[in-house]
């Protein structure tokens, strides 16, 4: 999965595990998203033993429309390989999930 968070002003990316980014968390951003999804078809088996069975994306902004903004920007709701997707704001607020 490509993100590119450069386009949207007041995004940091944490994780995606596919791209081996793991970054501390940065709670002074307050609204999170987290995304989970399938392994690619085409390479289910080599992304199973890399990493894992799912494919997770964490991103931080520092306002919900920044998030909404890269969720629409990115098709992340309609994605096919999407297993889950939350939106979190202050105080882990959930805001908004969809589950599949």
């Amino acid at each position: 999965m490509d993100t590119d968070l450069g386009v949207i002003p007041g995004l940091k990316l944490i994780k995606l595990n596919s791209n081996q980014v793991d970054e501390p968390d940065d709670p002074s951003m307050p609204y999170k998203l987290e995304a989970l999804f399938r392994p690619p078809e085409f390479m289910q088996v080599t992304f199973v033993m890399l990493f894992g069975g799912t494919e997770e994306l964490v991103v931080r902004g520092e306002t919900l429309e920044a998030i909404q903004e890269l969720v629409e920007k990115e098709r992340y709701r309609t994605h096919p390989r999407l297993r889950k997707l939350t939106i979190t704001g202050p105080d882990d607020t959930v805001v908004e999930e969809v589950t599949r």
